[in-house]
């Protein structure tokens, strides 16, 4: 998948696709190409994407009073309870920088397949300035 950055705004295609198929033409059909490769074992899953948001040789995000443990542990149980719930893309955007995103919350499946896809293909410098929402 790839991503293109043109006059300071994010454009999503996927692959095969026109490049003119953008985000903004049709998150649903970003969620679902990113549902089935998450769903067909390639690309990121919970563990995945919590570790780097976590780990001390990834990203290392820290929040006070919590362990890295108990990050990992709420991470993984946010992403996973999303997971069994089906439902649409909706307003969520991860790549909208949202602050730290203690309001967001990922409500299903395809949320946080797309959570899960920013997180991997993001630095972890633009993941502290605030995309990638959530992270707890």
């Amino acid at each position: 998948m790839s991503r293109l950055w043109t006059e300071g705004r994010r454009e999503n295609t996927l692959p095969g696709l026109d490049r003119r198929f953008t985000l903004r033409h049709s998150p649903t059909a970003l969620a679902l190409g990113l549902a089935a490769l998450y769903l067909s074992g390639c690309g990121p899953n919970c563990q995945s994407t919590c570790e780097k948001l976590y780990l001390e040789s990834e990203c290392n995000t820290q929040r006070p009073g919590r362990t890295t443990d108990e990050l990992l542990q709420r991470c993984a149980s946010e992403c996973e309870e999303a997971l069994k719930r089906p439902g649409e893309i909706g307003d969520y955007d991860p790549y909208d920088n949202s602050g730290s995103g203690s309001s967001i919350v990922l409500e299903n499946e395809l949320q946080a397949a797309v959570w899960m896809e920013c997180v991997a293909e993001s630095a972890c410098e633009k993941i502290d300035d605030g995309y990638c929402a959530p992270v707890w």
